[in-house]
């Protein structure tokens, strides 16, 4: 397994998704222009929704990462231990993340919730842009 082009094929895929999470922001944003509802709030939440997102495709593909060296080294319970506190921390911070940007009155929730909605459907679609090198 050659870890470089393992790192670039995740760069690569890291920006897809957030070309992806940046298209559907304009999207939204020009929802709630149409609604004439676009404001500082719409333009905040959105904006830290969807770095949000972004944040958590990273990390779950540096815990990935991390699973699958223990796993190559002979540990595939550590990496499965890994991938579940991945999974529980990226799930903690994004609850955090929205917590304080919904209490902070600064942001509008819907527009801070959709980006993160989106993550299953941007996955998907970046499936298609995924390489078969072999």
């Amino acid at each position: 397994m050659n870890d470089m082009n393992d790192k670039q094929q995740t760069l690569r895929e890291l920006l897809i998704f957030a070309l992806g999470e940046l298209i559907c922001l304009g999207l939204l944003y020009g929802a709630f222009a149409l609604l004439g509802k676009l404001d500082s709030k719409v333009l905040l939440g959105g904006a830290i929704g969807a770095v949000t997102a972004v944040l958590n495709y990273f990390l779950m593909a540096v815990g990935v990462y991390a699973a699958a060296a223990r796993a190559e080294a002979g540990d595939p319970a550590r990496g499965r231990r890994i991938v579940s506190l991945s999974m529980a921390g990226r799930f903690l911070l994004m609850i955090a993340i929205l917590v304080v940007g919904a209490k902070s009155g600064l942001c509008n929730v819907v527009a801070m919730v959709i980006p993160l909605l989106l993550f299953r459907v941007l996955i998907f679609v970046g499936e298609f842009f995924r390489r078969k090198d072999g």
